[in-house]
């Protein structure tokens, strides 16, 4: 009876023990997406409170890094609007390019101190600038830092957005006795009226 008893402590133990659970399946996320709707917002986090960094067309592709909730994480479009404080970075004699002086710089959403860190820069790093406001300095999106899109902004199939435009082109034919009259549209301006093809003899 002893070892009975020993013998289902054991067995209980063996199935109960974090151990021997499976590991939990990963939701596994495409590296590429496609975007939905034009004026998709890309933002500086993962709700409608952050800052907007720019807006995205129908069809745009992103790169996806992480996924948090409903948003997907991405590695900013180079149209991003992104800002560095002017102390830390020198201008060269390229005037779209500039150094930074110092580590560790933050990075943020807007040209002031309040807006979202999106990411940082160090010293001797080559910056292209844009533009000039109120002692901050726009830059282009370095490749490390990311922002947020809603998840339902993006697809997977990068043929459903073609479908679309494709449907919206579709030719169709309609038929008269004793006539046969087709209606074609293409690419080019639509013409007036139908272009009627008559099997008659005349």
């Amino acid at each position: 009876m002893k070892f009975l008893k020993v013998f289902l402590v054991i067995f209980v133990a063996s199935v109960i023990l974090p151990g021997n659970c499976p590991a939990a399946v990963e939701e596994k996320i495409p590296e590429v997406g496609f975007v939905k709707n034009n004026g998709s917002n890309v933002r500086a986090g993962d709700n409608m409170n952050f800052e907007i960094l720019c807006e995205l067309k129908k069809g745009d592709t992103v790169k996806i890094i992480d996924k948090r909730y409903s948003w997907f994480k991405i590695v900013l479009p180079k149209k991003a609007h992104l800002y560095i404080k002017n102390d830390f970075v020198d201008i060269l004699e390229k005037e779209a390019e500039g150094v930074v002086t110092a580590n560790r710089v933050n990075l943020r959403a807007g040209p002031d101190t309040k807006y979202s860190i999106l990411g940082q820069v160090s010293e001797e790093e080559i910056l292209k600038v844009i533009s000039e406001k109120d002692g901050w300095y726009e830059i282009e999106p370095p490749e490390n830092t990311a922002g947020w899109i809603h998840s339902g902004q993006i697809t997977f199939e990068p043929t459903s957005i073609e479908t679309e435009k494709i449907s919206a082109k579709r030719p169709f034919v309609t038929q008269k006795r004793g006539t046969r009259s087709i209606t074609l549209k293409t690419g080019a301006p639509e013409p007036k009226g139908n272009l009627i093809f008559s099997t008659q003899a005349n």
